[in-house]
């Protein structure tokens, strides 16, 4: 049997001589003999917010092995700055979720900011410095490369030294680079993002004349109107969006707002709107225009606002719009004066921004922003002249030094800036990064900094209070913090660097400009513990906000911008954002939201475009926009508009990771400073070529092209659905008639103490996939691969079903999160032969995974077919062992066992967190009760859908919640008895009369 073939290769061993080893023994052995002198003082140390390296022989007081210990830190997994709460076993963090104290996110996180913690762990990560010596990286060390870069900064005879990085939202970062200009007067700084509000901010200043465009009261709007804005997916801070819009959809207060959209694509809030109006979205000025007209003739608001040539009526006609339904939505708002939001997406004209301005302002709508916590940046964002500029002097040999900080302008700018050409006539290029990208290949001095949860820092991006950021473990490779590297070039001399050199000047920072601003009754020494304990800080700090618009803005408008061939356009992805994310497993295996798509970009088209193209799924298109093209896939999404093209960027990475590379399609090529912005161009073209790709979907079940298959949830009561109206009428409506008596060979099972159980209501789920990531992190779920997928061999304990009803146009989504029932008559308990799921006292389906001799007949026999089954030991299979690497092994939450290959898996109802509760209870001589426990897709579920508890405590919260008139099983009829109970799903749709 040779290793590299053989399925059971743990069974052959080697004579531990290497050059006798397999490769994959050589490299395992190598890299393992390399990782153990790196992680011998990691895995067994504790860093604390004192800086130090204490090492277990001084055991640190608040460390008990076997318990969890839990730091409040700040993400940097985007620019909003979510507070986070980190849990840590002897030394190692393994869990991120949210800080509860933090007043934004408050104890939530999206799945970005907790599958972050994989990229700690991720292999790839640099791991010492590099140099480009005769076309080739070279490892290097610290010292001589800093020699070589203070040479290079001392001597730019009066070029400039360009300073390249992402949105910063450090104060005391930006104080670095303020000290780096005062000793290199010629440095300049460039700050970008690929997807940000600088239209938003810009049209809001026009507006308002000071400051940028707020946070919004979406707890306060009980109606809603989003034009092309997926505030619930990815625009503004998505963490507190859901949460205060979710806040607004509580059956318990029968409470409903009305959510209106109007967009190009389906997305995930325009799966959740009550109302859908499919749009391409260069017509949005139109719309908006129209419906100022509408409001005007109706004397609703009163603008002096010229809307002549804008008709509701006519858009109607012309683009097939429910013209009925744009009446209630008229008539919503009409009677919602001071109580509705507009909400316009970020990628839209400066324009569409100031009508909407100017549309909300008149309806005295402008209550519901949150002015009295502003949007503050703390350094401006570089605009594309500036970049422009920036390769101009580049071009002309006038930049002696480039430094990007964390950032990979090649791969995000537009190709019209040409960033990467004008790079190559730089004197020093230096990239500091944690993993090697598109920026990092073309440099000449690659310099790895510490991950987000190795290093410290701090963030403001709201007035009123800052957030602080620890680390919770030492650094796992020779790299620094990124402040350091600046404040040692700064000094220039390499025996000024220490690890806590950074450490230092934040806290001397923080007494000396933070601390004087803060109402504090203690010295600045208990403050600045008290600080890193709570991860957040309040200031007096009071933003002069203007109430008052500025009405002359009208005269600025430029009018409907000229519409022609396909609108295009270019979004954030739902799984890897920018890109940043593009090496991260669980994010790229995480189904899209809506389509499902995973491993994969592509290009959704409208089932009318697609059919007027002669297109099916997985056809090549080839997409013109200006003088760029690109070939990729084609996806129908049903719900999309016509000549609309919608495309994910994020995708098509060179040099980024074993995962990154090659996954999806780069879309960026098309990107250009010369669309109607940054992400929406018209005049695109679109044409069917050669070929096919296999675009892989987690579901495939239940979609418009199956036919009669589209009615099974409904018929079989998988989903229950109707209106608020309705319900608002007769609670029960919606159970009336469908009792049966249902009998069971098996006796009751007498469940008279404990009973663990749960509840989701649909209507706050918005099928965003946070509760899947926080499953995978907490119970060791590998990531198994493209092809894997396509199989139906994902590993997901969790998973969001998708169902759709209506039409392929104009489609209705209902989003179900689906896990093990455990159920009390559990068909996979009966046909197991060896007994490795069985049932516990408590009302668990439990797991014995050194029983299960892999017949998957419990997989057969289950109705939900949430059982996984390790086909493979996915961490050596995918990606020739990348799981395997021993850096690896700190990520694993060592209360939770890791799963071997023929192994069956499923959902626990987080059995670890019962038994930690339940061993708490007993050492507080009491009994557990349901409230103690939460389980981890309830602590990262932003809408709180999920709930968790006992089900026979007749005082609980949750046994009100659960026995709720809305509430129901899925497949209740098998009698099977199943313990999740899901809510109906409601819409708020407008009644009839309306």
């Amino acid at each position: 049997m040779k290793q590299n073939e053989g399925e059971f290769s743990t069974l052959v061993t080697d004579d531990g001589e290497p050059s006798n080893m397999s490769m994959v023994s050589r490299r395992k052995f190598f890299a393992l003999l390399g990782a153990s002198a790196a992680f011998a003082g990691v895995s067994c140390s504790d860093y604390r917010d004192k800086g130090e390296i204490i090492p277990y022989n001084k055991k640190p007081e608040e460390i008990t092995v076997g318990q969890p210990n839990y730091y409040a830190s700040t993400c940097n997994s985007c620019s909003n700055a979510c507070g986070t709460l980190i849990k840590t076993r002897e030394g190692r963090p393994i869990k991120i979720d949210g800080n509860p104290y933090h007043p934004v996110s408050k104890g939530k996180l999206c799945a970005q900011g907790q599958a972050s913690i994989m990229n700690l762990y991720d292999p790839d990560r640099l791991k010492n410095p590099w140099k480009k010596e005769n076309g080739r990286f070279v490892n290097y060390n610290w010292n001589d490369a800093n020699d070589e870069i203070f040479l290079d900064l001392m001597n730019t005879a009066g070029k400039e030294i360009a300073i390249v990085t992402g949105k910063i939202v450090s104060p005391t970062t930006k104080k670095v680079l303020d000290d780096f200009n005062e000793k290199y007067p010629t440095a300049k700084i460039y700050s970008y993002e690929l997807f940000n509000s600088t239209i938003k901010n810009k049209a809001w200043k026009k507006c308002y004349g000071n400051g940028e465009f707020p946070a919004i009261k979406w707890n306060e709007a009980d109606v809603v109107l989003s034009l092309d804005g997926d505030f619930l997916g990815e625009s503004g801070n998505k963490v507190e969006n859901v949460r205060l819009f979710a806040e607004n959809r509580d059956v318990m207060k029968k409470r409903f707002n009305r959510l209106y959209s109007v967009e190009g694509n389906l997305s995930l809030t325009g799966t959740n709107a009550d109302c859908r109006i499919k749009l391409r979205p260069d017509l949005q000025y139109v719309f908006v225009m129209s419906l100022i007209s509408e409001l005007q003739k109706k004397g609703v608001i009163t603008l002096s606002i010229n809307t002549s040539g804008y008709s509701l009526t006519e858009l109607a006609k012309k683009e097939n719009l429910d013209f009925k339904l744009l009446g209630q939505m008229v008539n919503d708002l009409s009677k919602n004066k001071g109580s509705s939001i507009i909400y316009a997406g970020e990628h839209l004209t400066e324009d569409v921004q100031i009508a909407v301005n100017l549309l909300n302002d008149a309806l005295g709508n402008s209550g519901l922003y949150q002015n009295e916590s502003a949007n503050v940046s703390v350094l401006p964002l570089s605009n594309n002249d500036e970049l422009k500029q920036l390769t101009g002097k580049l071009k002309a040999g006038n930049v002696a030094v480039v430094i990007h900080l964390n950032s990979n302008p090649v791969y995000h700018l537009p190709e019209d800036i040409d960033y990467q050409t004008a790079l190559e006539n730089a004197g020093t290029v230096v990239t500091l990064v944690d993993i090697e990208n598109e920026t990092s290949d073309v440099s000449n001095f690659v310099l790895p900094v510490n991950q987000t949860l190795e290093a410290w820092g701090d963030a403001k991006t709201r007035a009123g209070f800052y957030s602080l950021q620890q680390p919770v473990i030492a650094p796992l490779y020779d790299t620094r913090e990124q402040e350091a590297i600046l404040l040692t070039w700064i000094k220039q001399d390499n025996e000024a660097y220490s690890e806590n050199l950074y450490h230092q000047y934040l806290i001397k920072n923080w007494e000396e400009n933070i601390y004087p601003t803060i109402s504090s009754n203690s010295g600045f020494k208990k403050f600045w513990y008290q600080a890193l304990h709570d991860g957040v800080v309040y200031s007096d700090e009071k933003v002069e906000v203007s109430g008052v618009i500025n009405m002359s803005i009208v005269s600025q408008l430029n009018g409907a911008p000229k519409v022609s061939g396909y609108a295009l356009h270019l979004k954030e992805s739902y799984q890897d954002r920018d890109g940043r994310f593009a090496n991260n497993g669980w994010l790229q295996e995480l189904p899209h939201p809506v389509s499902k798509v995973t491993w994969d970009n592509y290009a959704a088209i409208s089932p009318a475009s697609a059919k007027g193209l002669n297109f099916e799924n997985d056809d090549i298109a080839e997409i013109t926009v200006g003088n760029q093209s690109l070939q990729i896939p084609v996806f129908i999404q049903p719900g999309a508009a016509e000549n609309t093209i919608t495309i994910e960027l994020g995708y098509g990475r060179k040099n980024s990771g074993t995962v990154a590379t090659d996954v999806g399609f780069n879309a960026n090529k098309l990107l250009s400073t010369n669309g109607l912005t940054h992400w929406l161009y018209t005049g695109a073209e679109i044409k069917k070529v050669s070929g096919n790709y296999k675009l892989v979907t987690a579901q495939t079940i239940y979609a418009f092209d199956q036919g009669h298959k589209i009615d099974i949830p409904k018929k079989r009561g998988i989903i229950k659905e109707g209106t608020v109206d309705e319900y608002l009428k007769n609670p029960n409506y919606l159970s009336e008639g469908e009792h049966h008596e249902l009998v069971s060979v098996n006796p009751p099972i007498d469940y008279s103490g404990l009973k663990w159980g749960m509840s989701i209501d649909l209507n706050k789920c918005l099928g965003c996939n946070d509760c899947v990531v926080a499953c995978n992190v907490e119970n060791n779920i590998p990531v198994v691969g493209k092809d894997q997928v396509e199989k139906g061999r994902e590993l997901h304990w969790l998973r969001i079903d998708r169902y759709y009803s209506g039409t392929a146009d104009d489609p209705v989504v209902v989003n179900q999160p689906m896990l093990c029932q455990h159920c009390d008559q559990a068909p996979c308990e009966n046909v197991c032969p060896v007994v490795a799921t069985n049932h516990s006292a408590d009302g668990l389906n439990q797991m014995i995974y050194n029983r299960c001799v892999g017949t998957r007949y419990c997989s057969n026999n289950c109705p939900y077919k949430v059982r996984r089954f390790n086909f493979y030991n996915y961490r050596d299979h995918f990606k020739d062992g990348y799981q395997e690497e021993p850096v690896f092994s700190l990520l694993q939450n060592p209360e939770v066992t890791v799963r071997s290959r023929g192994v069956m898996e499923k959902c626990t109802f987080c059995i670890q967190r019962i038994s930690e509760a339940r061993s708490d209870a007993t050492a507080e001589g009491r009994e557990i009760k349901g409230s103690d426990v939460t389980t981890a897709c309830q602590d990262a579920c932003g809408t709180n859908a999920i709930k968790f508890g006992d089900i026979n405590d007749e005082q609980s919260e949750f046994y009100n919640y659960r026995n709720h008139e809305l509430g129901y099983y899925v497949l209740e009829e098998l009698n099977i008895k199943p313990n999740v109970t899901y809510f109906a799903k409601l819409r708020n749709t407008p009644p009839e009369e309306a």
